[in-house]
This record gives C-alpha cells, structure tokens and sequence, in this order.
C-alpha cells in the first residue's frame, strides 16, 4: 500500500510520525512519501517536500512564504501522478492543504483528513467543503466528529495522542526537589513571538503573587527557545528547567499557561491554570472580525465552558494575571472545582491509544469501495 502522507508544522510533523509508526506496526508493507519534518522521516516518510521552513504562524509571514509553499505544492502533485497513492492523508494546515486537495481530487486521489482543520472556528464554508470532498475525516475531540457528522462527512473521533504523551511524561523523575512551598509554574509559549509577548507580563506578574501568597515559580523553558528570552529570571527568583514538563505541571498549586496545546497538557496533569494569549494588533483584527468561538482556549473550548479563566490580548495585564491567580489561590473551593472541570476536560481526550486507533481508521477508509 503506497499513501501520501503531507503535514505542514510542527504539530503535524509529531502527529504524522505517530501515524506513521502506527501504520506500519498495523501493515509492515506501507511505504509512504509526502511532505513532513525529521519525525516524520525517521518514521519512515519519503520526503518529497521538507515542512521545516513552511510553517506559517502570523497572517503576515503568509507572503513571505508564498514562493516555498507554491514550490512543495507543485512537487507533491508532481509525486502524486507519477506513484498513483492509494489515499493521501492530509494533516492540519488547511490553507496549503486545501489547494492540495484540490488537484489530488481531479487525480482521483481519495482523501482522508487526520487532526481536522479548524476551519469550523472561523470558516465554515471550508469545514463544509472537507465534509464533502473527504472519504473520512479523523478528529482529536469528539466535538469535532460531532460537527462534521452533522455536515455529512464519514467522522470519527480516534482522542487526543497527547493522552499517552502525558502518561509517559508522568512517569519520568521531575527535574526539582519535592516542594516544600506551594509552587506557581510559568508556560509563557513555545515561539520566540509568544516568549516576547508573554514574558515580562508573566514574570511581573509572578513576583507579586510569589510575596503575596509565599509561592516557588518555576518557568518551563520549550525546546530550542534560547535563555535570553527569559531575561531577569534569575533576579525575580524564577527558576528556569527545560524538561520534566509533565511531573512539574503535576505539582503545580496553579500555572499561568499561553493558549495552545499547552493548555491540555495542563489539564491531562490536573494543573489550575489561568490561559493567557497575545498576538498583534493586526492578527488580533482578523481573528475578532472571523473567529466564531467564545472561548480562546483549547480546555474551554472542548468543554463547552468557562472551566479556566482567559485574560487574551489587551485583558493580559500584570494587575489581571495577579488578580485572577490570587482568586484562585485564596480559594480552596474554587481550585477544587476547577481540578474536577480539567478532569472532565481530560476525559473527553480519551484513553491512551489515540496513533492506533487513528492507524486503523486510515486503513479502514482506504480499503471503502469507491
């Protein structure tokens, strides 16, 4: 069996490699080729395209990488006629994927959709047309399966790999001694733009409710984000670690989280938090103008409700971060209702498994009689 697997970001590339694994566990012979990073190659990819320079954070950043984004689209539908996949698996970045489906589709390519665009926060006439132009569509919540049945697609919900990732983490040693104070713990992003947008707010912010209520911070460093972005840590008293993500969340009395995934590995660890997000004033425009959610964060938006409090753009203030974390930390009850919402949050994810399952209902749906 011979399938084009295309993922455009950083995500996409962890998700792929875990499919991608999965499917070869499930059929040794599957040989795949597309557009994917390192993680996706190791598991086996044949890179047509390398989505290491592709990835597109900002509206503006769009244009500058318009030439490379034509340049791989072209090279995969080049790859796609002259190998004859017997399905392409297109994984998130619905932007390029969309015109990529487009041209596989007069192919007679077959298409099956893994980690569902978003489309369904901002542009319903695409999550429409997915439904429409996918033999199936495999999403992380069940909300999202739920959305796409309801507009005729084939959709199911295989959870959220973040369940067994968390797992594994939880297992491994923390990388600080047991706490003897209660211990507030800093995720301010994992791109230098969130870092520069997020930081100082964060960091202030910390200081204050660090004397008021005698707490440790800690501030988890992401991977290949420099110590520089991170600067007066040391000063504020903030301890700065790069690994042990999961047991620190774990131990956390509360955590200041930027909006993401971020936010649900928080949740998986039973952590308190409060979601806070700034972007510029120009995506922020847009994203006012099109975005139909109430909530910005991942945990509220899958539950449906206000389980964490949200301080997004001009409301990611120190005097809000402070006054919002010093609810939570004055209030036993208030925490404790929160940990039994992020429990919910975590049951909607689903149980370890989710690469498998997935796996699985890629097989399935290439085996569909036309």
């Amino acid at each position: 069996m011979n399938l084009l697997i295309s993922a455009g970001e950083a995500s996409g590339d962890l998700h792929g490699s875990r499919l991608l694994q999965a499917l070869r566990k499930a059929r040794p012979l599957v040989q795949a080729f597309g557009m994917g990073g390192s993680r996706m190659e190791a598991a086996g990819l044949q890179r047509i395209v390398s989505s290491d320079s592709l990835a597109v954070f900002g509206v503006a950043e769009v244009f500058e990488k318009l030439p490379g984004l034509g340049r791989a689209l072209s090279a995969l539908d080049s790859a796609a006629r002259n190998r004859s996949p017997a399905a392409a698996i297109l994984i998130d970045f619905p932007d390029f994927h969309g015109l990529l489906a487009r041209r596989l589709r007069r192919r007679g390519v077959p298409l099956i959709y893994y980690v569902s665009p978003q489309v369904w926060a901002w542009r319903r006439y695409r999550a429409r047309r997915i439904a429409q132009n996918a033999r199936r569509i495999i999403t992380l919540f069940p909300f999202e399966a739920e959305l796409y049945r309801r507009l005729g697609a084939d959709a199911v919900c295989a959870g959220h790999p973040l369940v067994e990732d968390v797992r594994e983490g939880l297992a491994a040693p923390s990388p600080l001694p047991d706490k003897t104070r209660r211990r507030l713990v800093l995720l301010p992003g994992s791109r230098d733009t969130e870092l520069r947008r997020h930081w100082e707010t964060l960091a202030e912010a910390a200081v204050v409710l660090s004397r008021r209520f005698d707490l440790e911070v800690v501030a988890v460093r992401a991977p290949a984000m420099a110590e520089s972005l991170y600067a007066g840590a040391a000063e504020r008293g903030i301890r700065v670690v790069s690994s042990g993500l999961h047991p620190i969340l774990a131990s956390a009395d509360l955590a200041l989280v930027a909006s993401g995934t971020a936010t649900l590995e928080a949740a998986l660890c039973g952590a308190p938090m409060v979601v806070v997000y700034r972007t510029s004033a120009f995506s922020w425009a847009i994203a006012r103008a099109l975005v139909r959610l109430r909530w910005a964060s991942l945990v509220n938006i899958v539950a449906q409700d206000e389980v964490v409090p949200e301080l997004i753009q001009d409301d990611l203030t120190v005097e809000r971060v402070v006054a919002e974390g010093a609810r939570l930390l004055s209030d036993p009850e208030r925490l404790a209702a929160m940990r039994a919402g992020l429990a919910r949050v975590a049951e909607e994810l689903g149980p370890p498994g989710a690469s498998a399952r997935a796996a699985a209902l890629v097989l399935s749906a290439v085996e569909m009689r036309p």
